[in-house]
């Protein structure tokens, strides 16, 4: 009898954890009901900058721009940089279309004020023509705190956005 009780209760724990394991969760309390993945700007903080990017759908082309904000303790900060703070690429997901951003321009110093986000836009996106498709934008934050040590010094803070695009 004391076998049979023990073999109940066994199979009573495998079968609620076994139950317990089917249910999944997102943690913060709202339901995904569709099928497409939520779809939401992308930040990222890394020491004393965040970076984030945004895509603004406009009824002809898409708005793709991406900020960085230092937040430090000084009240502005000088970062040493290419022709531009970002590279931007896009890629998209549902076909083969890729464009990665490339930089050849002097090191350029930017002065970046504490908590005031500095935005840089991608420009010529309408020459690109994206067709209908799920892309993925992405936009890195390329710089180096020391001029003198650009490539030593240097920091990437990459940030996404996944955006359909009809």
């Amino acid at each position: 009898m004391r076998n049979g009780s023990i073999s109940y209760a066994i199979c009573f724990l495998v079968l609620v954890f076994g139950l317990s394991g089917c249910v999944t969760s997102n943690n913060n309390g709202d339901e995904n009901v569709s099928d497409k993945p939520k779809i939401i700007n992308e930040s990222k903080t890394v020491d004393d900058f965040k970076v984030s990017i945004n895509v603004k759908k406009s009824h002809k082309e898409p708005k793709i721009y991406a900020t960085i904000t230092y937040m430090g303790e000084e009240s502005e900060k000088d970062i040493y940089h290419g022709g531009s703070v970002f590279f931007f690429n896009i890629y998209q997901q549902d076909g083969d279309f890729e464009f990665m951003e490339s930089m050849t321009l002097p090191l350029l110093t930017t002065t970046l004020i504490q908590n005031e986000p500095l935005r840089v836009d991608l420009n010529g996106i309408e020459r690109l023509k994206l067709e209908s498709g799920t892309y993925k934008f992405e936009a890195t934050a390329n710089f180096s705190l020391d001029s003198e040590k650009v490539i030593e010094s240097k920091i990437e803070i990459p940030v996404y956005k996944i955006e359909e695009i009809d």
